[in-house]
């Protein structure tokens, strides 16, 4: 959308997303039973709405509409719109935009409105057992074939690699160069021969994460992201696009901290009048309030190095209200039986931990916030050779 946005037009627009919230949804979910199930459901209903991708261009399936709309989305969702969306948490705010950015449009054509429709699960093949915060250390090969490419290697804590159609995967094109500079991106079809998926048991006891084994996987060269040896280029700017959707993410995805009426709600359920009270006294918790408007305030952020002081304020918010829901709830600490009540509480606090890990851990967020920001000494590097600046 180009111009200036008019109140009125922004104000119908709010109408619209509060009636397809509150009477819309409740409909299309109904009797839908299972995650990917009401997955479906929910992101199909907001495709058919004209409500998905509201600043993707219309060329990739989106509405190119102006942030503004995108700020309304967020705040007149917060709370109301549906968890059951988180399945595509990556691909429409990470993987899409950063196909976009890097201007592989043939690909952003073809996979954007699937990816907006919930035609097609995303996923982010970038971690491996030895190369984790290490990023630039991935083994996973890739060897030059007729009409492509051929992958060995493995991946691990991939999101949702158990039900995904497309993944985004960094590879080592040629081990002959510095680390960073060896790297190649491809899209694959998550179906291809050759790939394994084994699903990892969460101590949630979900199993939203994966081990990734590719054999001898075929990638066509239409397939290649951002070029041949760009590959930690490309990934700087999908990990920016990560930093900046989590930053941004409003509290109804998968891992965001819990709002503070909940653990509130979570103390009114004890027995105890004085844990109430004490819950609405205790300095903590203004100071958690005070944090997530913090939080909220930066929904503005750039995409940059900057989107690291989003990301560590947004988990360190989750962490420290899993801790006071956790003090304020029972006081068996975790020991809390689901079937008493309150077990979808437990799994918050047990999943709060996450949020420390994915899309970088906070040691990254604050080596990005010190070097590239505060202007630091960088951190010594490994004898590979240095990072490109």
């Amino acid at each position: 959308m180009s111009g200036k946005v008019v109140p009125a037009e922004l104000e119908v627009f709010r109408k619209r997303l509060h009636s397809f919230i509150s009477e819309v949804i409740p409909t299309v979910m109904d009797g839908v039973v299972g995650e990917v199930p009401r997955g479906l459901a929910f992101r199909g209903a907001l495709y058919r709405a004209g409500l998905a991708g509201l600043t993707i261009g219309t060329r990739f399936g989106g509405q190119g509409l102006g942030s503004e709309y995108e700020l309304a989305y967020a705040e007149v969702a917060a709370d109301r719109a549906s968890v059951d969306d988180k399945m595509f948490f990556l691909g429409v705010n990470v993987i899409l935009p950063a196909l976009i950015d890097i201007e592989e449009n043939a690909l952003a054509a073809e996979f954007g409105p699937r990816i907006l429709s919930g035609d097609t699960i995303a996923c982010q093949l970038f971690s491996e057992p030895e190369a984790g915060s290490d990023l630039a250390s991935v083994r996973t090969k890739a060897v030059r074939t007729e009409g492509g490419w051929i992958l060995d290697g493995q991946k691990v804590w991939t999101s949702y690699g158990h039900i995904a159609g497309v993944g985004l995967l960094l590879a080592r094109t040629d081990p002959t160069v510095a680390k960073h500079r060896g790297l190649t991106m491809f899209l694959l079809d998550m179906d291809a021969e050759g790939i394994e998926v084994r699903p990892l048991r969460q101590m949630t006891g979900e199993s939203e994460f994966n081990e990734v084994f590719l054999s001898g996987v075929f990638v066509p060269d239409d397939r290649v992201v951002g070029g041949v040896g760009t590959g930690w280029t490309t990934t700087l700017t999908v990990l920016g696009h990560e930093r900046l959707a989590v930053a941004k993410a409003g509290e109804n995805t998968v891992r965001r901290p819990l709002p503070v009426a909940r653990i509130i709600e979570s103390a009114t359920d004890s027995v105890s009048l004085d844990t109430l009270l004490d819950a609405w006294m205790d300095e903590r918790t203004a100071a958690l309030v005070s944090r997530q408007i913090a939080r909220r305030a930066q929904a503005g952020i750039p995409l940059g190095p900057e989107t690291s002081l989003g990301k560590l304020l947004r988990t360190r918010n989750g962490l420290r209200a899993a801790k006071l829901a956790a003090e304020y709830s029972f006081d068996g600490g975790l020991a809390w039986i689901p079937e008493s009540g309150g077990g979808d509480l437990a799994f918050e606090i047990l999943n709060a931990p996450g949020m420390a890990m994915g899309g970088g851990t906070d040691d990254i967020q604050r080596n990005t916030i010190g070097e590239r920001i505060l202007g630091l000494p960088r951190e010594p590097l490994v004898a590979e050779g240095n990072a490109p600046k």
